[in-house]
């Protein structure tokens, strides 16, 4: 099963970044607690694609999806369906890609690939990054600050706040101790940020 709160490895194993692939995309605006578990409880331990190409065939995709109450049933089928038909290799495909599939925006995709490749740099604009944004900007001083309180869909407005995040995390990382001693590990930034703000 998924473990929300340890999300980082870039070891998975082929069934494994399956199932991450599955969990990003149906954690996507619910309590990924509650998602995680009830993906386990849809898996039964199969092979994720595997799994879903069988169910395909005999048309119980969506029936199962909603016996164990994932939500969005017919987008998940969709989503599930090709990608388990697609052939991706899931340790080097590019999160431009996977964003052709249903379900998976850039948020979604770049929190796949930060989260299961070593050496990634991307920013993870959830609500709870985006909200953590907005105050840090309100605290530095601006007035009204403009942050979006969704993850935007324009890949040129997702860069612009993407850049704006690594600013504002380099700088609270300065804050907290002076500059890296090496590359920033951005996984370990976007996991620890989620974790913090979703206590609040």
């Amino acid at each position: 099963m998924i473990d929300p709160n340890d999300v980082t490895d870039p070891a998975r194993s082929g069934r494994q970044l399956e199932e991450f692939l599955l969990f990003c995309i149906v954690v996507a605006g619910k309590n990924a607690d509650q998602q995680a578990r009830k993906l386990e409880e849809f898996l039964l331990g199969n092979k994720p694609f595997a799994f879903i190409r069988s169910m395909g065939a005999r048309g119980g995709l969506e029936e199962r999806l909603r016996r164990v109450k994932l939500g969005k049933y017919r987008l998940l089928g969709e989503s599930f369906s090709r990608l388990a038909c697609a052939g991706l290799d899931l340790r080097k495909c590019s999160w431009e890609t996977l964003t052709q599939f249903p379900g998976i925006g850039i948020k979604t995709a770049k929190f796949f690939v930060l989260h299961s490749r070593p050496g990634e740099m991307h920013g993870v604009l959830d609500t709870h990054v985006l909200a953590w944004m907005r105050d840090r900007l309100a605290s530095a001083g601006a007035r009204r600050p403009d942050v979006p309180k969704h993850s935007p869909q324009d890949r040129a407005a997702y860069s612009f706040w993407e850049t704006v995040y690594f600013g504002l995390a380099l700088a609270r990382a300065g804050e907290k101790g002076g500059e890296p001693a090496g590359p920033v590990n951005w996984a370990q930034v976007d996991l620890d940020l989620w974790k913090e703000r979703r206590a609040l």
